[in-house]
């Protein structure tokens, strides 16, 4: 297959409309299902005109002539009165370009169509944001992962007069120092993330050894009354069997979170080894021999731990049940 990426022509118009029909949300719907990718703009012909005179960035995709997609972008300077969304996006961004349309054929599609005519656009471009806009009920995750493999970031939720709610994405160069900054910020967030494991895991172990202790001491000969005896070392094995299990849900998702930052570092890390640092955290995520580094015994031995008492706190019931009935 030998596509060529060219600017489009008041010739293609037929084509590009025709085109835009077959990739409408109501023709996947009926053809593939929503998954597929689609188009909710429902643009005139007179449209696509116009967007061909008098945009720069107006480009087809062709198939030994035929024309298998399409991309339709323009600069903020061109919005119309009536692009609500767009303007919102002005207010925010300042100049920006827009991506309103792109477009491949079903018989094209998932074989680099889309990514040839986007880097056609990033080419052609100022130096200025670039700003796409996507469906996002019904969600459209087929543009979602495309947007996101070519390196544009979620900016916002916005939903439109009419009432279909788009996730906004935008492709900037990176400032440095705001980058720095950042990072910096997710590092502290990461280490305090960490920490706070540890002092959960830390009062887990003091709440623990003092429920231990009074389980202890209601089992001597402190309390006469063998039943009330009972009930007291009840009611401390359950206040212990709480304990480890609200301390193994927190420790839980903890971990999640502390995971979360982690990836929220490397990501990081990734923009700025683009620009010449290094990576520290993700240094070696990507060396099959150090598969380890993202499993961590830590954390399971951090798990294991409430875990236990858990267990230990729930034969203690068990023991107790069995001998008060």
């Amino acid at each position: 297959m030998g596509i060529d990426i060219r600017p489009a022509t008041l010739e293609d118009v037929d084509a590009i409309v025709d085109l835009a029909a077959s990739r409408s949300l109501a023709a996947i719907e009926a053809a593939e299902g929503a998954a597929g990718g689609f188009l909710v703009s429902d643009l005139e012909r007179s449209e696509y005109e116009h967007r061909i005179v008098e945009s720069r960035f107006f480009y087809v995709a062709t198939d030994d002539g035929t024309i298998v997609g399409f991309l339709m972008a323009y600069t903020s300077e061109q919005l119309r009165g009536d692009e609500w969304l767009n303007r919102r996006v002005l207010a925010t961004l300042g100049a920006f370009t827009v991506i309103k349309q792109v477009c491949v054929a079903r018989s094209h599609a998932r074989q680099g169509v889309g990514s040839r005519l986007y880097h056609e656009l990033l080419v052609d471009r100022p130096r200025e944001p670039v700003v796409a806009a996507v469906v996002n009920e019904p969600r459209n995750e087929a543009s979602n992962s495309f947007h996101r493999k070519l390196g544009f970031e979620e900016l916002t939720s916005l939903t439109p007069p009419d009432g279909r709610p788009r996730l906004v994405f935008v492709l900037r160069e990176a400032r440095l120092d705001v980058l720095m900054g950042q990072y910096g910020t997710a590092i502290d967030l990461y280490k305090h993330e960490d920490l706070l494991n540890w002092q959960k895991l830390n009062n887990f172990f003091y709440i623990t050894t003092g429920l231990a202790a009074a389980f202890a001491f209601m089992l001597g000969d402190v309390v006469k009354d063998a039943a009330a005896r009972r009930a007291l070392t009840l009611g401390v094995s359950t206040l212990g069997a709480t304990s480890s299990l609200a301390f193994l849900i927190t420790l839980y998702f903890g971990r999640k979170y502390l995971q979360a930052r982690k990836a929220t570092v490397v990501r990081f890390e990734e923009h700025i080894a683009w620009h010449g640092g290094q990576r520290i955290v993700g240094s070696a995520g990507g060396d099959p021999q150090n598969k380890w580094l993202s499993f961590s015994p830590t954390g399971l031995v951090m798990m294991a731990v409430p875990t236990v008492g858990l267990i230990i706190w729930g034969v203690a019931i068990t023991l107790l049940l069995v001998r008060l009935f």
